[in-house]
């Protein structure tokens, strides 16, 4: 079930208060329009009346796709800090909801994997990435992958990450977001082959990078910055 809800915050640019209606849930599957809208990044979109500065609003939402198996937990960015707490909250709350719905319910939901996601920027990844067909688990490790490959050119834009956006004659491309405030620094286009690395590095890398296959904070984030943002 989709529910708006009353949000407030401040503009990131000048810091003037905004009030209006958001979504603290959504269902994919009742409401593609608003799929379309995370798809396309224009979800929630909003000019400051202030400034005029066009934003996306942060704060919790749940994303559900009983079609897809998706249970996706928005974070706003500023609760990154907390997702050793926050993370395994999400994982129970499945595993409740499961045990508690009705034999359909429940069936609707075996097989589901919940993510754990931090801002606007990253739900509209895991939901694109979903929609690509992309395994994302393969797409965390492309990213560590390519950190390690271009680490001195990635560095210069400071504490990042990456974050999926689209494919380029073939190349999956990601922006460069600023941690932790988000700002969207650039893009880098992962090389063709870095998906095949992945793939045959699949079993080592599970062992060395478990949470990525195992949690729901599945992002190649945890791993380069822990919690000291």
């Amino acid at each position: 079930m989709s529910q708006l809800g009353p949000g407030t915050g401040m503009c990131p640019r000048c810091q003037a208060a905004w009030s209006s209606a958001v979504f603290s849930s959504l269902d994919a599957d009742t409401i593609p329009a608003q799929v379309d809208a995370i798809l396309d990044g224009t979800f929630e979109l909003r000019a400051c009346t202030a400034c005029a500065f066009e934003f996306r609003p942060e704060h919790p939402m749940l994303f559900v796709s009983h079609v897809r198996r998706l249970w996706i937990v928005m974070h706003p960015l500023t609760d990154r800090r907390e997702y050793t707490t926050l993370e395994p909250a999400v994982e129970a709350t499945v595993v409740h909801e499961i045990v508690m719905a009705a034999p359909l319910v429940g069936d609707r939901l075996h097989g589901v994997r919940p993510r754990l996601v931090f801002g606007q920027h990253m739900l509209t990844e895991a939901v694109r990435a979903v929609w690509a067909g992309l395994d994302t688990n393969l797409l965390e490790i492309a990213k560590l992958l390519t950190i390690r490959r271009n680490l001195p050119a990635l560095m210069a834009y400071g504490p990042f990450e990456l974050c999926f956006e689209r494919f380029d004659d073939g190349n999956p491309v990601c922006a460069i977001h600023a941690l932790p405030d988000g700002a969207r620094l650039g893009e880098f286009a992962l090389a063709r082959d870095v998906f095949a690395e992945a793939v045959a590095g699949r079993s080592l890398m599970q062992q060395r990078f478990p949470a990525l296959f195992e949690r729901a904070y599945a992002s190649a984030t945890r791993y380069l910055i822990g919690t000291t943002l």
